[in-house]
């Protein structure tokens, strides 16, 4: 009986877990600054904002739930929280600026 119920705890267990943040996410093009974050699996491989691609010195990491992003680099970060399998919210913190925050989603 404890050999079954392991048995299934392993199959079921991938689909529990959060997916990874792998694809180009984009948002606000409509609003003015237009952001496209692109990610191979959980590591942020560039990010295009304020019109131009930031610098490679990209660090990121997960919360342990999987729900939440968050990028730095410089003196800078994004976070970005899942609301949904493809969708996410996204604050965007830059010294001199006003916080950011709009939606953003996997472009296909």
């Amino acid at each position: 009986m404890l050999a079954a119920a392991f048995a299934l705890l392993v199959l079921i267990t991938p689909a529990l877990a959060a997916p990874d943040w792998n694809g180009t996410w984009v948002g606000n093009w409509r609003g003015g600054d237009g952001v496209q974050i692109m990610m191979a699996g959980n590591e942020a491989a560039g990010i295009f904002w304020r019109g131009d691609y930031l610098p490679d010195d990209l660090h990121s990491a997960v919360s342990t739930d999987g729900k939440t992003l968050t990028i730095t680099w410089d003196h800078a970060s994004a976070v970005l929280t899942r609301d949904g399998a493809e969708t996410a919210q996204v604050t965007i913190r830059e010294p001199g600026h006003p916080d950011a925050s709009f939606p953003v989603k996997i472009d296909h």
